[in-house]
Parts: structure tokens; C-alpha cells; sequence
């Protein structure tokens, strides 16, 4: 009676450890190269300036929920955009709706009480770059969609012009053409090769939601910000 015992209670221990969520130890590492139009020339009064993008990456679950942000470049991380008062709504609104952390004005990008720690922010990249990032803690092993958001100030094209009326359904503030998000789906731990992010839609021109839509017609330059955006994980040391 007593081995009988003792073997339901050693199987039932084996079976919850198998059935245990296998956590994830490691990096993802992310390898932005810049296309012809990461960059562009803006001249505000006598003063020239080169403009390079804002970029977020996030991981969800497959259905798209969010989990956690992998990395922000540094204004958008901050909400500090130079001049005092200044906020840009429209930069980022896929991936500051999707995160959900409002600020006390009502805005959804980070400001103030809102920003993101220095552990996953950074400037903006000025080559081809390779930024490893943690993955959130006691992320269970399986599939998960890698989203990013790119965004250029002031790209105004014929479409989304400069100084369009607000009743004008392109307005655009100082954003010009919205920003634009690509993504993937890996399956954790072996995406140990290279995905690549493929185009998936735009953001809205204002930042009024966090919705994408998938009509791209009067986008031409943004979609040139990125050469390539890709994805690898890198397995912790056991």
C-alpha cells in the first residue's frame, strides 16, 4: 500500500512539472539597417537640421495584445521633443495605445510620470545597428508577434501635405506621412536565425488611435525609412 502511495505521489509531481510553463531566459537582438529616406533635410529658419526617425519595438501575444516594449528611441521614450511643451501624439500611436499608460494631459505617449527607464530606450541609430534586448521575465517558451513603429517628423509628401486643414481627412499636424508598422511572428526559443519584419500598415496621421490601417495609397518616401528590420533570439547562458 505504502509503494502505491508513494508512486501516485511521485507521477503526480512529474506530471506537474511537465506541465509547468517552460520560462524563457535570453535577448532579442534587433538589427536595424536604414534605408535612402531614414533621413531628411529640414531647414527651421536659419538653422538646418538632419531629421532621423522615432522607433519603437514591442513584443505581443500571437492574437496581438501587448506584452512589453523592447526598445524606444529616445525622445519618443522621454517625451522630450526640444521645445518646452512640446507633445507628439502622432509619432508612435500604435505602440504607446497599445502599451495603455495615459498620461495626466490625456496622452498616450510618454511624458513625465509616464517615461520608460533608460534600460530599454536609446538615441536614434545613425548607421546600421544590432540592439540587444532583454525579454520580459517569466515569459513562457512559444509563439509571439514582434511588432515595430517607425516614424519621421515632418515628412510631408503630396498627400500629407504641410499646413492641411484639421477638417482635411490628411491632416497630419507636423507628422506628415504616419508612421509606419512592420512585424513578425516567432516562435520562441528557436528563432535563433534572423526574421525579417515585413510591412503591415500605418498609424494614425494625428495619433488620435492606435489602430493600423492597411491602405498605404499616398505613402512613398516612409516606406523607405527602413532598409531592413529584423529579429533574432539570442538563448541565455544556462
Amino acid at each position: 500500500m505504502r509503494r502505491l502511495i508513494l508512486f501516485f505521489i511521485l507521477t503526480g509531481s512529474f506530471s506537474l512539472y511537465a506541465d509547468a510553463p517552460r520560462f524563457l531566459s535570453g535577448e532579442l537582438a534587433i538589427r536595424i539597417v536604414p534605408g535612402a529616406d531614414y533621413s531628411h533635410h529640414l531647414n527651421f529658419g536659419p538653422i538646418a537640421v538632419d531629421l532621423t526617425p522615432q522607433m519603437a519595438v514591442w513584443i505581443c501575444t500571437p492574437d496581438g495584445k501587448y506584452v512589453d516594449t523592447l526598445y524606444v528611441t529616445g525622445k519618443s521614450a522621454k517625451g522630450k521633443w526640444g521645445a518646452p511643451g512640446t507633445r507628439r501624439p502622432d509619432a508612435l500611436p500604435v505602440w504607446s495605445h497599445a502599451r495603455g499608460i495615459e498620461s495626466a494631459k490625456g496622452y498616450f505617449m510618454p511624458e513625465g510620470k509616464t517615461a520608460l527607464p533608460d534600460a530599454v530606450s536609446g538615441a536614434t541609430p545613425k548607421s546600421e545597428t544590432v540592439r540587444n534586448c532583454k525579454l520580459p521575465q517569466n515569459l513562457p517558451a512559444g509563439k509571439y508577434l514582434v511588432r515595430a513603429e517607425v516614424n519621421c517628423s515632418f515628412d510631408y509628401n503630396a498627400r500629407y501635405a504641410k499646413n492641411l486643414q484639421k477638417t482635411n481627412s490628411n491632416y497630419n499636424g507636423v507628422n506628415g506621412q504616419p508612421s509606419l508598422v512592420y512585424e513578425a511572428v516567432i516562435e520562441l526559443p528557436s528563432a535563433t536565425n534572423a526574421t525579417i519584419l515585413r510591412l503591415a500598415g500605418a498609424g494614425s496621421p494625428t495619433g488620435a488611435d492606435g489602430s493600423v490601417s492597411t491602405n498605404l495609397a499616398g505613402i512613398d518616401t516612409a516606406t523607405n525609412i527602413l532598409k531592413t528590420l529584423e529579429v533574432r533570439f539570442i538563448p541565455g547562458k544556462k
